[in-house]
């Protein structure tokens, strides 16, 4: 069947010599794979590998025969141009990021439209802003939500938190009860906006480890999600 979509680039692979295949997070049918043959090869093409950048925002005709098996575009255009993400090393380090988070984390072959608004408008915030250090952290936060693992805030009150139950507690014993500066910075994030500015996560060390305790949560609520190999990156770039 022949549609016509909004798409969202999660990665590509190349595949034998001049071909790729491309995972894109699509509005009308959620996760698929296309195969596009020859994108590779030095002979003038019509589809150019340089739409298929991490979280580009697409529009594409393709054939979906929703069989589990590869798809195959017929065309495609950038349809938010992005204009400080691709020229700004810290924006495209976030974006490398959080495009491995989503490849990591988002299984289901099917409509997804509140998920696929969060990431476009999200990354459309992100190419425009210019407070954007703690976006990443803001973004797995409320990514949780879509991918319907977010914490009970219910007891938000309380100083711990049980990484296993996803609920704030008391302090225990338990090697799975979290306590600490991480917990008071996760509990603020909860609730707030991109642009929120936190002051209190001014630093690369609490950056750190506020990402290392959400890792564990999604490695945790998340099956087969593993630490992207990107962290390491950002950790080497957000060095201040």
């Amino acid at each position: 069947m022949l549609v016509s979509t909004e798409a969202i680039v999660l990665n590509y692979i190349k595949y034998s010599e001049t071909s790729i295949i491309v995972k894109c997070l699509t509005e009308s049918d959620g996760l698929k794979s296309y195969l596009i043959k020859g994108i590779r090869s030095i002979k003038k093409k019509t589809i150019n590998i340089g739409f298929f950048q991490p979280l580009t925002i697409l529009e594409i005709d393709a054939n979906h025969r929703n069989k589990g098996t590869l798809e195959s575009i017929r065309s495609v255009k950038i349809i938010e141009p992005y204009k400080t993400i691709h020229i700004d090393i810290l924006k495209n380090t976030i974006v490398l990021f959080l495009s491995e988070i989503l490849s990591r984390s988002i299984k289901e072959e099917e409509e997804n439209k509140s998920l696929y608004n969060f990431i476009k408008f999200s990354m459309i915030w992100l190419d425009s802003s210019e407070n954007y250090m703690n976006f990443h952290i803001h973004f797995i936060i409320k990514l949780f939500k879509h991918l319907g693992v977010s914490p009970d805030t219910s007891l938000i009150e309380l100083s711990s938190f049980d990484i296993i139950n996803s609920v704030f507690c008391n302090p225990s014993k338990s090697q799975y009860c979290i306590q600490g500066s991480v917990i008071k910075h996760f509990k603020e994030f909860l609730g707030t906006d991109f642009d929120t500015k936190l002051s209190n996560i001014d630093s690369s060390i609490k950056r750190k480890e506020l990402l290392e305790f959400l890792m564990k949560y999604m490695q945790l609520h998340l099956p087969e999600f593993k630490r992207p190999l990107s962290l390491n990156i950002m950790y080497d770039l957000f060095k201040k």
